[in-house]
């Protein structure tokens, strides 16, 4: 019993501890004014320290999934009746730009499994921009993937997303201004009753509740999100967060992806790191030129575009969105599209690929003979 008490007290103080690194990481990236800085700033020192001070940080996914609750309130109170005959409009777009993504992925895939003599299916399903977790579950269900290689793939992706995407949003390149229209406006002149307080906070934590039960993906993020829009549509006023609170939750996201997020445990260096950055880097750059076709199809603004696009987690692009005032209707709609597109169509379609005839011939093509059988990094 003491010594249960004892780790209780032992992982409080190692929060704490984690809290105020990433606190204090916040705080140096804001005096620099660097972008995005409350989720950046904690992630960027985290890792830091994580390096040198193994084993005194940590950071339960609980406190993250309770952040993602006021994102997906953000998030689902820009949706209203028109996002949606805006989404129906845009639906084959979608459609296209997922898989055109998800083409370019695979090509992509191709060159570097023949480049580093990985296995190709391994490369394959760690070049999937889709979510982390998930995609590390698919990684484990698939014959012939080495986990190992899609979560080293899939964290540097991820990293490369956090860090790289943001700067580039939000550098003056891309948002000399403020774009108009942010899809939330409608709440910005409702205020806050106690009422309307308690109502957002039994809808969003039930959805929440109600999404993992059903094994809806990343549920305290789109379970928030479909309850507060439902209200939204329903004529219930969805007013403005304060901003502390949002930054508290960058704060948590920024400590938990800094606290996960471990690439020197993960494999060697040398051509794995180099392949796996270049992958990520690749599906960016195919971001930032499918954003103009966007832009040209359906008159969306290029830095919305570019975040919609973007081949990161539905979390980070949206805090982006907020930050750099594109149109969170707009950025949720395709991001939501591709996370379900990913889960449910992918997996199977991945199944049938890795057990077809053309498949195997461009893995012998990829991989020669002499180093088919080469596993791990």
């Amino acid at each position: 019993m003491a010594s249960k008490r004892q780790e209780k007290w032992n992982n409080m103080a190692r929060i704490a501890l984690t809290l105020v690194i990433g606190a204090l990481g916040g705080f140096i990236f804001a005096l620099f004014r660097i972008p995005l800085h409350w989720m950046l700033g904690p992630a960027a020192a985290l890792l830091l320290v994580g390096r040198f001070w193994k084993g005194a940080l940590y950071w339960p996914v609980g406190i993250r999934n309770a952040a993602l609750i006021p994102i997906g309130y953000t998030l689902g109170a820009s949706m209203t009746a028109g996002t949606l005959v805006e989404m129906g409009r845009q639906l084959p777009v979608m459609l296209l730009a997922t898989v055109l993504i998800l083409l370019f992925s695979f090509l992509v895939s191709c060159l570097v499994a023949r480049w580093t003599k990985i296995p190709l299916r391994s490369v394959v399903t760690g070049s999937i921009p889709g979510g982390l977790s998930q995609m590390l579950v698919l990684g484990e269900e698939l014959d012939g993937v080495d986990a190992t290689i899609v979560t080293f793939f899939q964290v540097m992706r991820l990293m490369g997303v956090v860090f790289l995407v943001p700067l580039i949003a939000l550098s003056p390149f891309f948002s000399g201004g403020a774009e108009a229209g942010t899809g939330a406006e409608s709440g910005q002149e409702a205020h806050w009753s106690v009422g309307l307080v308690w109502l957002y906070v039994i809808v969003t934590v039930a959805g929440a509740i109600i999404g993992r039960r059903i094994k809806l993906p990343t549920a305290y993020l789109l379970g928030p999100i479909i309850g507060t829009a439902a209200l939204v549509m329903a004529g219930v006023p969805a007013p403005p967060l304060p901003a502390p609170l949002l930054d508290i939750a960058q704060i948590a996201m920024g400590a938990y992806l800094g606290v996960m997020l471990k690439p020197a445990r993960i494999a060697e260096k040398g051509r794995a790191v180099l392949a796996a950055m270049a992958t990520g880097l690749a599906l960016i750059l195919f971001s930032m030129a499918s954003a103009f076709v966007l832009t040209v199809l359906h008159g969306v603004p290029y830095l919305t575009a570019f975040i919609a696009l973007a081949p990161g987690g539905m979390d980070q692009m949206g805090i982006l969105a907020r930050e750099a005032h594109a149109d969170l209707a707009v950025v949720t709609s395709y991001q939501m599209f591709r996370i379900f597109f990913i889960l449910l169509v992918v997996p199977p379609v991945l199944k049938k690929w890795f057990a077809a005839r053309w498949f195997r011939s461009i893995e012998r093509w990829v991989m020669p003979s002499a180093s088919i059988q080469k596993k791990g990094l």
